[in-house]
């Protein structure tokens, strides 16, 4: 067999372990660790968003320094949000008002609140990107609530975003 040959070969055979893989579920730490590097790529694509961690956030909600915008679309959110979130919507129709807190933006894993915070660049306002968005905030033990109070459901997008922590109930 040629090294191209050879090198087809042990490609699929790889492909057919990591499917056959896929079948084994994950545990929180490997979950956690998909998330952590979906953040990375996501730095890697938006150069020019700036970033926050969860904890950094939850110092700044401690001192009501920072005002957090849930980029999602309504059915998403509908499943649940972070505790006192604003809808980009809100965020946009009265930016005056959250001028002197630090605005950060979220998704599922941080994607769509990237293209967000680029948005808001080029209109002149600085929103950071909660690094993992919503995923990283619930494996850091953050809390997540509906119209109705606290929820242990969560919308993930899909199933390749199925990272949730397995407390959780995922939805797509």
């Amino acid at each position: 067999m040629t090294s191209a040959g050879s090198r087809l070969s042990i490609g699929l055979m790889l492909s057919a372990l990591a499917a056959c893989a896929t079948d084994v579920p994950l545990t929180d730490a490997e979950k956690l660790a998909r998330v952590r590097t979906m953040a990375d790529d996501l730095v890697e694509r938006f150069p020019t968003v700036e970033t926050i961690d969860v904890e950094e956030v939850g110092r700044l909600l401690e001192s009501d320094d920072v005002v957090l915008i849930d980029v999602r679309p309504e059915d998403e959110r509908a499943v649940s949000a972070i505790p006192g979130a604003i809808t980009a919507e809100e965020y946009e129709s009265n930016v005056a008002r959250y001028a002197d807190v630090t605005a950060v933006a979220y998704c599922t894993i941080g994607h769509r609140s990237s293209e967000y915070a680029e948005r808001q660049a080029v209109a002149g306002r600085r929103v950071l990107n909660l690094r993992g968005s919503i995923l990283a905030w619930t494996h850091a033990g953050g809390p997540l609530v509906t119209a109705s109070g606290p929820t242990m459901r969560l919308h993930v997008y899909g199933s390749e975003w199925d990272l949730a922590p397995e407390r959780y109930q995922t939805i797509w």
